[in-house]
């Protein structure tokens, strides 16, 4: 849903946090099986996605580090994380199960409302992963081409192979200098199915909770091995976005991608369907777009500021919020008016989300943040 830390320069060390000496001796790939320390000022770490699971808020970000908040409670509880590494996005298919995925090919889950997760994939494993896909796929590929005898079909099946083995070549280079791609988004379809997305066009699904992960990698057109950004779901399809203005639609829950004509070519990192069906999609530059014929045509939307646009989210009572860099969050209404305001702190926003009151709780930066609404209509029935 959301979009890439890689480049925003937040993934830094938590100032704010008290960390203990011994944390500094947490190097390389350790920080894969470190679990997070405990932190007493948690909520002011760098945080980057925040996610509801019922009542529940679940933030994740740095370090390992997921906190819950309870929606009657003022205060913030760090979860027991059995990693260390940066976290970069969260979903929940219902109150009790969620995900997060995060740097060094870490996968995380949680059964009980985000308070304890437990590793379900690591950076070692997923290039394990890597070299039994593209390596199935290089003999499926030279097979399909000993057996044709069409000329067009062979020449496709010979691209196709060269990008296989290039794939190939580079998960058996990982297995040796060790795991670096980093997950950047995760999308719970339901307790069963589950999406990640990541950085030089990685795509994963498991259908079966994430006891295993399934490649997708060769479903999607992307020979520049673009990153992978954000993913959504809509009614009918699924939407993949990320570098270079890449949109991608699926309508087989991942089996297969289209790919879309986009109205702008720099990086998207926020991407959301809102409650009337529409696709937004948001990145560099201040460069936002909303389309209502499932990604078809677009209409630009502009705020004040043209920074970058993190994440997108609905509103209490329609529209949409966004939150971006240098602290401004926007709001579109139902009609398309815009409003922006910058958070006091000035802080890279990555991510939010609406309280049952019509506030926002804004993570990014500077952890845990919060902003009054100014979506009118929650206003006037507050």
């Amino acid at each position: 849903m959301r979009r890439t830390i890689v480049g925003l320069g937040i993934s830094c060390a938590l100032t704010l946090i008290t960390v203990p000496v011994a944390a500094q001796m947490v190097t390389d790939y350790e920080v894969i099986t470190a679990p997070a320390l405990v932190a007493p000022k948690a909520e002011r770490a760098v945080l980057t996605e925040i996610a509801v699971a019922g009542e529940r808020l679940v933030a994740v970000g740095d370090y390992g580090l997921i906190l819950t908040r309870d929606q009657n409670t003022s205060d913030w509880q760090q979860a027991d994380v059995p990693t260390s590494v940066l976290f970069t996005g969260v979903s929940f298919a219902d109150a009790q199960r969620g995900w997060a995925v995060g740097h060094h090919g870490v996968i995380v889950a949680t059964s009980d409302g985000g308070l304890t997760w437990q590793r379900q994939l690591d950076g070692f494993q997923f290039i394990e992963l890597q070299q039994n896909y593209w390596g199935s796929l290089v003999e499926e590929l030279e097979s399909a081409i000993d057996a044709s005898d069409d000329d067009t079909e062979i020449e496709e099946l010979e691209w196709a192979l060269e990008n296989a083995l290039f794939q190939a070549e580079n998960a058996d280079f990982a297995a040796d200098e060790g795991p670096t791609k980093p997950f950047l988004d995760v999308l719970a379809l339901d307790a069963n199915t589950v999406l990640v997305a990541g950085a030089y066009g990685t795509l994963l699904r498991s259908d079966d909770g994430g006891a295993s992960w399934n490649l997708l990698d060769a479903n999607v057109e992307n020979p520049d091995g673009y990153h992978f950004n954000g993913l959504a779901n809509g009614s009918e399809y699924l939407f993949l976005a990320g570098e270079a203005g890449q949109i991608f639609r699926s309508a087989d829950r991942g089996d297969s991608w289209e790919v879309l004509d986009s109205p702008y070519y720099g990086s998207f990192f926020g991407l959301h369907i809102d409650r009337s069906d529409r696709l937004w999609v948001a990145g560099l530059r201040g460069n936002i777009f909303m389309s209502d014929d499932q990604g078809e045509t677009y209409t630009q939307i502009r705020l004040e500021d043209t920074v970058n646009i993190n994440s997108i989210v609905d509103g209490a009572n329609g529209g949409v919020y966004l939150v971006g860099n240098a602290g401004v969050v926007g709001y579109v209404d139902e009609q398309g008016e815009v409003q922006q305001r910058t958070h006091s702190s000035g802080a890279i926003l990555t991510d939010l989300t609406i309280n049952q009151d019509g506030s926002l709780t804004l993570v990014g930066q500077r952890g845990v943040l919060s902003l009054e609404s100014f979506d009118t209509a929650s206003v006037e029935q507050e």
